[in-house]
């Protein structure tokens, strides 16, 4: 059995997240994850949270600014440019914490990371990787992180919303690498939670733990500027590509159970097991040899603030999105059935 935990991506919402997995410890202290997926501000929380590193995720997440994580320019003096915003103060906040020594304690921990990225040139959703096994798929590309450098590119790129953010070039410091001109944005562009990259990499429980409500979030403002015009669209598109990130694995694991239980149905009607395995082990069928997922949800039931695509960052409010991650953890876990999960 693989456990995989999952965060999407939403900014400063991220600190929902920190809150939840904070609570999720607490309660159950010996819950391990082997795979790690982020998007967006989730590519900044797994690898701290693959290394147990939750003490430094609070810290990070309830001590910012916006200064701190972007500065705001005039639109007028940035059109000869690739973003709106500077966002050296991020770049300075990943050099800062993910070190070499972390980069060196992950890769020697043995835990799975990817980090989701959107590709400009390619249009493809292009996921960094310490995963040596993995490949790349019909819905995405597969790129293995070499380094810590290139591993901290890969979180900066993951993390800038495009036109607000800046493009990174992530393989720019790889000799000779086809791809060093390649700039990379937020994964969020096409991958809002990557649920599918951890049921490729054999996860069979997963944990996502999803920064918005799911649901429409009207907002009972005029929008009169190019700047907030351009703000709430981009957030509408992630929204509505966050929607449809939850239908695909939801149908596969109604495929997954379906199957299971014909199988089931079959064996009570007398036909040998291993008859029923052949007949249903076809090499070319993205079921073969797969068992129905255990996919567990975390997710906020009223919005969490953090302006449009969670560009806003005031440390009050992301102390409360944490508690309000700690609350739902805590409610998720008293909703639970016995054998619901595998870790007690």
């Amino acid at each position: 059995m693989k456990r995989a935990l999952v965060i999407s991506g939403g900014g400063s919402k991220g600190a929902f997240a920190v809150g939840a997995i904070k609570q999720l410890h607490q309660i159950y202290p010996s819950l391990v994850f082997d795979i790690y997926v982020g998007t967006s501000t989730g590519s900044l929380i797994v690898p701290l949270a693959a290394i147990d590193e939750i003490n430094l995720l609070e810290e990070i997440y309830t001590t910012q600014s916006k200064g701190t994580i972007v500065k705001e320019l005039r639109i007028g003096d940035r059109l000869n440019t690739d973003s709106i915003f500077d966002a050296n103060p991020l770049w300075n906040l990943v050099n800062k914490y993910f070190t070499d020594d972390r980069y060196n304690i992950l890769q020697t921990s043995g835990k799975k990371l990817y980090i989701n990225t959107t590709c400009l040139q390619t249009e493809a959703l292009t996921v960094f990787t310490n995963d040596t096994a993995a490949t790349s798929k019909e819905g995405y590309e597969i790129r293995q992180i070499t380094n810590s450098d290139h591993f901290r590119r890969a979180i900066m790129a993951s993390s800038c919303q495009p036109v607000f953010m800046p493009t990174i070039q992530v393989n720019k410091n790889l000799p000779g690498n086809a791809e060093k001109d390649h700039q990379y944005v937020d994964g969020g562009v096409r991958e809002y939670a990557g649920i599918e990259m951890a049921i490729d990499a054999g996860a069979t429980e997963i944990f996502a733990i999803l920064l918005s409500t799911g649901v429409n979030e009207p907002e009972n403002k005029y929008y009169g500027d190019l700047f907030s015009l351009m703000q709430r669209t981009i957030d509408i598109f992630m929204t509505d590509v966050g929607k449809n990130d939850l239908i695909i694995p939801n149908q596969y694991n109604e495929a997954l159970q379906y199957i299971d239980a014909v199988k089931r149905k079959m064996i009570n009607d007398g036909i040998p097991g291993n008859d029923v395995n052949r007949y249903f082990t076809i090499s070319e069928s993205p079921y073969a040899d797969k068992v129905p997922l255990k996919l567990f949800t975390i997710r906020p039931d009223a919005p969490l603030g953090g302006g449009p695509g969670g560009l806003n960052f005031d440390s009050a409010e992301m102390k409360g999105m944490l508690a309000k991650g700690i609350g739902s953890a805590i409610a998720f876990s008293g909703g639970l059935n016995p054998g619901d999960v595998t870790w007690a």
